[in-house]
């Protein structure tokens, strides 16, 4: 599926500080409110047929970093 590009850019933008973000951060529960405040910006933005697609993407990004929301962080911003 294509993206609006300015919904793909902010993915990739998600996707660049994600590695960073890992590497910092000193304790999980900092790192996913913050996470899922800015997941749940970029899913506001999206068209009602892109949000499947986009959810799919940023799960898929935590995937490949090893990570999962825990419990109490699966929001309906990414589940």
């Amino acid at each position: 599926m294509s993206l609006r590009p300015e919904i793909q850019a902010q993915l990739d933008g998600l996707a660049d500080m994600l590695a960073h973000w890992v590497a910092r951060v000193r304790h999980p529960a900092q790192f996913w409110p913050q996470f899922e405040t800015l997941a749940a910006e970029i899913l506001e933005q999206c068209a009602p047929t892109e949000r499947d697609h986009v959810r799919a993407r940023i799960l898929d990004m935590l995937g490949r970093h090893g990570l999962e929301p825990p419990p109490g962080h699966d929001g309906q911003s990414l589940s």
